[in-house]
């Protein structure tokens, strides 16, 4: 291979194995949406790089409270599935099933174990996402598929963005803000055979969640490709094939975690005000624009 040859290669490489920042700043304030919860969900308006989103459907269960929502960026030919952090007690009751429980992957990974609470949430809304998904990709065929969330409702993300995986769909990314640990060493690496290259999971500073659960007693890993935040706003690509990149994250003792850092991504408060525009602020831009 010529030296022009292997320049564009690497090139190549850099730009396939790389984040898209748009869709990263998109998320984070889709994220930052979740937590208006499910009774404003069809009714959001949201401002920022999500100004334009359309709400398809509300995601609830009643037991594990989970909420979230899907939806369409038509300008960025995007199909979004956004989950909200832990917000409820009973939120709170599934982040500590910590216990992990076999991981239902058609066989094809007998040894794969995940965190119990954060599974059960995800499949009791994984039928409505499917629902959701197949119609939205008859409409969109061509747009790609974004999971999100933020904390546990990133750990929920990651599980139906593998949900999704299975189904079928082939375009399928993930961009996860605050992630707790999911699942086993073997898990985490199976993840990383299905969404190879498709999963960013962001780290900022020394957030506490991402440390949880802790590695011992019970084995939990995290999968590649960690998107390390520093304190000043750098975005750090972190190793793509160390889950727990020492330069990132996993420099900090979990003794050395706040979470205060766990609160802000990109930038952006992790709030629905943070993410939708006020009846003052869109009474401002109604004038302007006439």
């Amino acid at each position: 291979m010529t030296l022009i040859g292997l320049l564009t290669y690497l090139l190549f490489i850099s730009i396939v194995n790389c984040y898209d920042p748009q869709t990263a700043l998109t998320s984070v304030w889709l994220s930052g949406a979740a937590y208006c919860g499910k009774d404003m969900y069809y009714n959001m308006n949201l401002g920022g790089p999500a100004q334009g989103f359309k709400t398809h459907i509300a995601l609830y269960n009643y037991k594990s409270d989970l909420q979230g929502y899907t939806g369409v960026l038509t300008d960025k030919k995007q199909i979004y599935v956004v989950f909200r952090g832990s917000s409820s007690a009973r939120n709170w009751l599934e982040d500590f099933e910590i216990k992990q429980v076999p991981y239902n992957s058609n066989n094809e990974c007998l040894d794969c174990k995940v965190h119990n609470g954060f599974y059960k949430s995800s499949l009791t809304v994984k039928d409505d996402v499917l629902l959701s998904i197949h119609g939205l990709k008859k409409k969109y065929p061509n747009y790609e598929i974004i999971v999100t969330g933020h904390s546990y409702g990133a750990a929920c993300a990651q599980l139906i963005g593998m949900e999704l995986v299975a189904n079928g769909f082939q375009d399928v990314f993930v961009y996860n803000f605050g992630q707790p640990r999911v699942g086993n060493k073997i898990f985490a690496n199976y993840v990383e055979t299905k969404l190879a290259d498709k999963l960013w999971r962001f780290t900022h500073n020394k957030d506490v969640v991402p440390h949880l659960p802790t590695r011992e007693p019970i084995k939990y890993l995290h999968s590649c490709r960690e998107i390390f935040e520093t304190e000043d706003g750098y975005l750090r690509l972190c190793s793509d094939y160390v889950g727990e990149d020492p330069k990132c994250a996993d420099q900090y003792a979990l003794k050395e975690t706040n979470t205060a850092d766990h609160l802000i991504y990109l930038r952006h408060n992790m709030t629905c005000e943070a993410s939708i525009i006020s009846k003052i602020q869109r009474s401002i831009l109604e004038r302007l624009l006439t």
